[in-house]
């Protein structure tokens, strides 16, 4: 964060969903020393819901984080809720164009990892992983309608960094480290990143 506003005058974040991430969040939450004020927080992925959902990445973050720190509330960007999930797709893609840049890139992509293997809301067997475009809706089988980036953008940011936690996700994080089978069965192998590509797990026995 410091050296990416040091280097460019801001720090551009996507942020993960689910349980795991919550704890970091809440220890960022005790550091108002951090620049703040030149960072903008986006997400990787959204279930089609309100933010005041109990279900919603943004409202775990808000809760977890965002209320603690002094970001400016103009520079935080939740997936909109609209009609339907593709006019909020097409919404935050638009968005994202605008924020982005010319270089179009994040300076951190903040990613989990399913039990099933997915990763933001590429779930295997959607074809999400293989398809283009910035901004994706998916409709995994027995889930909630999801919106996500795409593996593209996912991707496109200097630094990704994937946390993995709980010995249930350790045939997930085994079967995508080993670049093996099919993309649609292990989405995270499609997205790279520009400068360092990092797991973060507590599972011993992980190369």
């Amino acid at each position: 964060m410091i050296a990416s506003v040091a280097a460019h005058g801001r720090f551009l974040v996507a942020l993960a969903g689910g349980s795991t991430p919550l704890p970091m969040y809440r220890a960022l939450a005790g550091r108002p020393d951090l620049p703040w004020q030149h960072t903008r927080v986006f997400w990787g992925d959204e279930r089609f819901v309100p933010s005041g959902d109990p279900d919603s990445n943004a409202g775990a973050a808000f809760e977890a984080l965002l209320s603690s720190v002094p970001v400016p509330e103009e520079q935080v960007f939740p997936w909109p809720h609209l009609d339907s999930p593709e006019a909020s797709a097409e919404a935050y893609g638009r968005t994202l164009e605008g924020e982005l840049g010319q270089d179009g890139a994040f300076d951190l992509t903040l990613l989990g990892l399913g039990s099933d293997a997915h990763t933001a809301s590429l779930f295997p067997g959607t074809g999400a992983a293989l398809q283009d475009g910035a901004t994706l809706v998916v409709r995994p089988e027995g889930e909630r309608v999801r919106l996500s980036l795409g593996a593209g953008l996912l991707g496109r940011s200097r630094t990704v960094a994937f946390l993995v936690q709980g010995e249930g996700k350790r045939a997930a994080l085994e079967g995508t480290l080993a670049g093996e089978g099919e993309l649609d069965r292990y989405p995270a192998r499609a997205i790279g990143a520009r400068e360092r590509l990092i797991v973060f797990t507590d599972l011993e026995g992980i190369a």
